[in-house]
């Protein structure tokens, strides 16, 4: 038991000795009970301490690497930390990771660095995110030892900056009109430029724009450059389009800075050029014609940097005049004299005359004739589309459609005004039918010189009872008039040839009766007028004394039977003549384009008399006119001359129709 309780002794002294304790009574010893007094009474001379674990001390410090407690834009602050291990050494090369807790107000850059000899130190720019940023943050600073980070911490403060701006430069102050400058300003802190502190500084200009842009409702912002300048360019000409002159302030500012203004001297504008814009429309008509009589024609004054001036006048006048045509009012010739717009045009009202042809309109500058411009293409024509010049022709009439869907034919329209002359290309013919399908419209073109358009037409459902289609081609155009004072226009005195509303008379009895829903086109008339059928129906008692009108013509396209009906009208020993008709409508004739055969058979070979067709007539089936009644007999017919032939002897008739049927007749002579 004694020697135990020596060597535990002796373990506790060599602890407190390995540990740097000195001196001092270690304790006493006992036997069994432990009770022993110890007797050593050394005392220990040394003095080391020991580091438990590694660390990390986070600072700031400026361009001299003196610890501060506040940063601001000046330049130099550093973020630092320094590493040490366990047993306080220095440790190089180590991983640093810097963060802010703030970083809205403070920003790094970079984020992380390694240690350098001999110290242990890594160290980061930090500053002010902006010159905006004050309050204060934490510094935080870590590193990694065997997968556990060691931390070390910091708070600092951001100061507030002292921002101010230096005086606007512009590259010229003398400016000619619409032109255009550099601007600079220099952002300062501390009265250094901001080198490496973006700062945003927002342009005005008291007219005009800055990069482009309007600065009436709010400035444009321009971040600074490395060096601290911020840069733009002025223009002399407003967003409107209007030029500046005379004395304009140019104003940079920045929040919490001192705004710097300039003012520098735009020339006054002259007018050096007149363009010719437009003539709405290019085209109008004569006076009088019921159309378009009116165009607007618009010149712009420009100056030598090529933007609009307002108010400056323009004299205007008519050039080229073939016949009546007014400037400003209808009949007056004499010169106007107008100032131009903002946007720096001068329009004039041009008023068709009485005669055809083309128009011509100068504008000048009041100050200076020389300077002047000229419309082009504008053209007064003879007149919209005149119900006199309305013609419209049919490819086929009798088409193979009363079975069959799809049987189609072409409809044409020509049409002029009532000079005779072509109206406007892209004049707009409409169309509807009583039954099979047409397109709902055309628009004219010009072949050769010649107005017209031209539609498709085929059969399908409905098929009008009678096998007969009513197609109406309309368009608003004028009547006819006789021009008893020869000036070319209708004005009193001329003698109106009235017409009422344009319909369809689907079943062509020269009425229009609303009960079975025949298509019209009304225009309000209430004068007491007569009523027409086909080719160009017009209602009863809806005239007006207006020249404009709806110009009509109407057609009527026959749905021919593909079964033909044989009906001979004569049969004798030199001729057998007869009717082939359509099965569903016996008043029609067949398809167009339907032939026939015919071959004799001699009854008797013995008689010395040979029974043969000499020749044949109405073959093929022509294009066959449907007429204005529907009760006449329009069927086709034909005839076969004989030589010969004698009583008991027989022709056979093949009809072949346009799809290809063959039916054969037989007809025996008497």
């Amino acid at each position: 038991m004694k020697l135990s309780n020596y060597v535990l002794g002796l373990a506790v002294v060599v602890a407190l000795t390995a540990c740097g304790g000195g001196g001092g009574n270690p304790g006493t010893t006992s036997d069994g009970a432990g009770a022993g007094a110890g007797a050593g009474t050394g005392t220990g001379t040394g003095t080391g301490t020991t580091t438990s674990a590694p660390t990390v001390v986070a600072s700031v410090v400026d361009a001299s690497g003196a610890s501060v407690t506040g940063i601001s834009l000046a330049t130099g602050f550093l973020a630092r930390a320094t590493v040490k291990d366990a047993n306080g050494a220095a440790v190089i090369g180590k991983l640093v990771t810097f963060e802010i807790s703030g970083a809205s107000i403070a920003v790094l850059s970079p984020t992380t660095a390694l240690t350098t000899a001999p110290l242990g130190i890594a160290e980061v720019a930090i500053a002010p995110a902006s010159v905006s940023s004050i309050g204060a943050a934490t510094l935080s600073a870590s590193a990694d030892f065997s997968g556990v980070s060691v931390p070390g911490t910091i708070d600092f403060a951001v100061q507030s900056s002292s921002l101010a701006l230096s005086a606007v430069t512009v590259t010229s102050a003398s400016l000619p009109s619409a032109g255009n400058t550099p601007v600079q300003v220099t952002a300062l802190i501390s009265g250094a430029p901001a080198v490496g502190v973006p700062v945003n500084v927002s342009f005005n200009a008291s007219c005009g724009k800055i990069n482009g842009q309007d600065t009436t409702s709010g400035g444009v912002s321009v971040t600074t450059n490395g060096s601290g300048v911020a840069s733009a360019v002025y223009d002399a000409v407003a967003a409107d389009g209007s030029l500046c002159s005379g004395s304009v302030t140019l104003t940079g500012s920045s929040a919490g800075a001192v705004s710097q203004s300039k003012t520098i001297s735009v020339a006054v504008p002259t007018a050096s050029a007149v363009v010719f814009m437009s003539a709405t429309p290019a085209q109008i008509f004569v006076a009088g014609s019921g159309a378009l009589d009116q165009a607007i024609v618009k010149f712009r004054v420009l100056s030598s940097g090529g933007s609009a001036l307002p108010s400056v006048p323009v004299k205007l006048s008519i050039v080229t005049n073939p016949g009546g045509v007014g400037l400003g009012s209808a009949g007056v010739t004499a010169p106007v004299t107008v100032t131009t717009l903002v946007n720096g045009e001068a329009s004039v009202s041009v008023f068709s005359g009485t005669i055809p042809g083309p128009v011509k309109v100068r504008a000048e500058l009041a100050s200076d004739p020389l300077v002047f411009s000229e419309s082009q293409n504008l053209t007064v024509a003879s007149g919209p589309p005149s119900q006199r010049f309305m013609s419209l022709s049919v490819e086929t009439f009798n088409i193979e459609g009363w079975s069959i869907d799809g049987a189609s034919t072409q409809l044409t329209v020509r049409i002029a005004d009532r000079q005779g002359n072509a109206v406007d290309d892209g004049t707009v013919i409409n169309f509807t039918a009583e039954g099979g399908q047409v397109a709902r419209s055309c628009a004219t073109v010009r072949v050769n010189g010649v107005s017209q358009c031209s539609v498709t037409f085929i059969s399908q459902n409905p098929r009008p009872a009678g096998g007969r289609a009513s197609v109406l081609a309309y368009i608003a155009g004028t009547k006819d008039y006789v021009d008893i004072n020869g000036n070319n226009t209708f004005d009193a005195g001329d003698t109106l040839l009235n017409i009422g509303d344009a319909y369809r008379d689907d079943n062509e009895n020269g009425i229009y009766e609303n009960a079975i829903g025949e298509f019209v086109v009304p225009r309000n008339g209430t004068s007491v007028c007569a009523g027409a059928g086909a080719p160009f129906p017009a209602r009863v008692n809806t005239c007006d004394a207006n020249l404009a009108t709806t110009v009509r013509q109407q057609a009527v396209i026959l749905f021919s039977s593909t079964n033909p009906v044989f009906d001979p009208t004569s049969v004798s020993t030199g001729s057998v003549s007869f009717k082939l008709r359509s099965s569903t409508n016996t008043l029609l004739p067949l398809p167009a384009g339907t032939t026939f055969t015919a071959q004799a058979t001699d009854s008797n070979t013995t008689d010395g008399f040979a029974c043969a067709v000499d020749q044949t007539y109405g073959t093929p089936v022509p294009n066959v006119q449907p007429g204005i009644n529907p009760n006449v007999d329009i069927a086709s017919s034909g005839a076969v001359t004989l030589k010969n032939c004698r009583a008991g002897d027989s022709v056979t008739i093949t009809v072949t129709v346009p799809s290809g049927l063959k039916t054969t007749f037989f007809a025996n002579i008497p």
